[in-house]
């Protein structure tokens, strides 16, 4: 038997499925092999190459493990397991085997409701090709079963369990399961012949314990977010979700491929101690996902009224069922594997199980959170593993209130959302609520229970300041930041006398400025502590052409902050100017001097700063110790400095 890490050449089936892209991935990381990809095609041929490699690559990237680096090790061999010599003529086939010291079998069809005949080419006759490969060579098979070449047992089946022929038909639950069996044991049978082969059967395979990355066509993903969305779970007795991350799996897999004492041959990866379906949706309910319980006729009934006729967004999972509901003799009928003979050898490589546990549902929600099946994310857990009580508070500005102007797009929406991350209650203002309205839908769909709230204000207009500052002080507390964002920009020549223009900059930039001030500071000099952050300019620094009453607006910003900053010092005041260079905002679309825009205006062709690349500036002052003052922060492309 070739130990895996010896090999020089390794074929692998399945790369473009769910276990087989992990196990590649495990493959180029653990090995120094070439590998060998084997995808399905019709008609297979040279030609196909680049199809196979975009597959792979496709899928991999839908699973975040995709590098561009793995094409240094990677080929593509187009195949197909349904036909004689996998597709290939008689010389590629010979070729192919000629080069190959190992193979791990992973591809399959997999369908619960076909029955044996629709899956027979593939997975029994396509196996029966795959040893005839093996045997022309003399490579190692390391071939990937299933648990349901096994009748369904709660109590579980040791590694060296297999049933009767005369068996299959009644105690094998689907065709899938029958195929699996046919193909187990021709693989056994070449083992007897003198073949070096292995053989793991999994159980039910689930997300990858660190990412969350999921099968999308799993069966028990679909049951778990479709009860979500209902808000009710089916209760089933006897229903146990076994599960096993597929980072386990895989690396089980190539650990044990290279693992060449004793005479084992059958290993089993499945859960030994699966948790009961209602103790999985208790959990769930702790993280935020409270479900009722019902029979489970009446929860496909609620489901079918409530789920199956909705279209367009909605997730995947909602296909998954309309393509087969399962019985309930289905879900009562797991196949639960011991590993007594499997686990001591994975112990000796420290392979450790995944604990399926708050921990690891956290993860599986957030990453169905992301990919649109679920309509909120979980709530997070504390540092010891245990659930976050709900509306507890995280992040360096916990128990903080921020107020935002002009929070309805550009480096306001920014910091709207980086003061929240950090914990921050914050309300938004700017004059246009519908703006706003967005803005707080997406803090609130990424950010577990942020509060926020929204007030339509022109800053210009100081009643609506104050009116600003006293709702957010009665609804979610005292203010300790305001961050003034409101701000235009036009660009105009001083000949040009666009005087309207110039009004408006005064009026949002200075008296802007000038209204917030006066509506939070007082309140924070009573409470000794407190802080204020305007944006200004690099153009507070120096004056650009086109920009004159701009720039003099920004110098105005400067004098009157250093002013609040020196005449309250000992106050527990901090006062923070943000001097942002060229930024990826719609300022810039404001204006209507054509003259000062053309040749001004026009773009220098350097990579300009994004919002975030500000807000994470004020972030970083608003966040430091309270002794702590960053007075001033220029921040600037850095190909163009002033």
């Amino acid at each position: 038997m070739k130990r895996l890490s010896d090999a020089e050449t390794v074929l692998l089936t399945g790369a473009t499925g769910y276990l087989g892209a992990f196990l590649l991935k495990y493959l180029l990381e653990n090995t120094s092999a070439h590998i060998l990809c084997m995808v399905r095609f019709t008609d297979p041929s040279g030609d196909c190459r680049p199809a196979g490699m975009a597959r792979i690559r496709k899928n991999l990237i839908d699973l975040g493990i995709w590098s561009d680096s793995m094409l240094e090790r990677m080929e593509i061999v187009p195949g197909n397991l349904a036909r004689s010599r996998l597709g290939l003529s008689p010389e590629a086939f010979e070729e192919l085997a000629s080069r190959v010291e190992v193979i791990v079998h992973s591809a399959a069809t997999v369908n619960l409701v076909y029955p044996y005949a629709a899956l027979r080419n593939a997975n029994v006759n396509g196996t029966r090709e795959i040893i005839r490969l093996a045997s022309r060579g003399g490579a190692t098979l390391h071939h990937i079963s299933t648990n349901g070449v096994l009748p369904p047992s709660l109590e579980g089946w040791s590694e060296d369990t297999t049933i009767d022929f005369d068996d299959v038909p009644n105690k094998l639950q689907d065709g899938y399961g029958q195929t699996k069996w046919v193909a187990e044991k021709l693989v056994v049978e070449a083992s007897k012949r003198g073949i070096p082969v292995k053989i793991y059967r999994p159980g039910t395979i689930s997300g990858h314990s660190v990412t969350g990355a999921a099968n999308t066509y799993d069966l028990l993903n679909a049951l778990v977010v479709e009860s979500l969305h209902l808000g009710q779970a089916p209760d089933v007795a006897d229903w146990v979700m076994e599960m096993t991350p597929v980072d386990f799996v895989s690396r089980a897999i190539i650990t044990l491929a290279d693992h060449t004492q004793g005479q084992q041959l059958v290993y089993h990866l499945g859960d030994p101690s699966p948790i009961k379906a209602s103790s999985l949706f208790d959990s769930l309910a702790e993280l935020g996902y409270e479900t009722g319980r019902l029979e489970w006729d009446e929860w496909v009934d609620l489901w079918r009224e409530k789920r199956e006729s909705r279209g367009g967004d909605e997730p995947f999972t909602v296909d998954i069922l309309r393509g087969g509901m399962p019985t309930v003799d289905l879900l009562k009928g797991s196949i639960v594997l011991k590993d007594g003979a499997t686990q001591p050898t994975l112990d000796l490589y420290g392979l450790k199980r995944v604990n399926i546990d708050n921990a690891l549902l956290e993860t599986y929600m957030r990453h169905f959170y992301a990919r649109g099946w679920l309509p909120k994310p979980p709530r997070r857990l504390t540092a010891n593993g245990t659930v976050a009580a709900i509306g507890a508070k995280k992040g360096r500005l916990a128990g903080k209130v921020a107020i935002i102007t002009g929070a309805s797009s550009g480096i306001g929406a920014a910091v709207a959302a980086g003061l929240a991350k950090e914990g921050a209650s914050v309300a938004l203002a700017a004059r246009r609520t519908d703006a706003l309205e967005g803005i707080k839908a997406k803090i609130n769909s990424s950010i577990s229970g942020s509060k926020v709230l929204i007030h339509k204000t022109d800053v210009s207009n100081k009643a609506q300041v104050d009116a600003l500052v006293a709702e957010a002080a009665e609804k979610l507390g005292p203010v300790d930041i305001i961050v003034c964002c409101a701000g235009v920009m036009y660009y105009t020549m001083m000949a040009n006398v666009q005087t309207d223009e110039w009004e408006r900059t005064v009026d949002v930039n200075c008296k802007g400025v000038l209204n917030c001030i006066a509506a939070t500071v007082p309140g924070m000099l009573a409470r000794k502590t407190g802080h204020v952050v305007a944006i200004s300019s690099d153009a507070g620094r120096k004056v650009f052409p086109g920009l004159g009453v701009y720039s003099a607006s920004k110098f105005f910003v400067e004098a009157t902050l250093q002013a609040l900053r020196v005449e309250n010092a000992g106050s527990g005041l901090r006062v923070t100017a943000i001097q942002p260079g060229n930024t990826a905002t719609d300022l810039l679309g404001m204006s209507t001097d054509a003259e000062a825009v053309k040749k001004y205006g026009e773009p220098s062709g350097a990579k300009i700063l994004d919002p975030e690349d500000v807000a994470r500036s004020i972030v970083y002052a608003v966040c430091q110790p309270e002794h702590v003052a960053v007075n001033e922060i220029l921040i600037e492309p850095r190909d163009e400095p002033i």
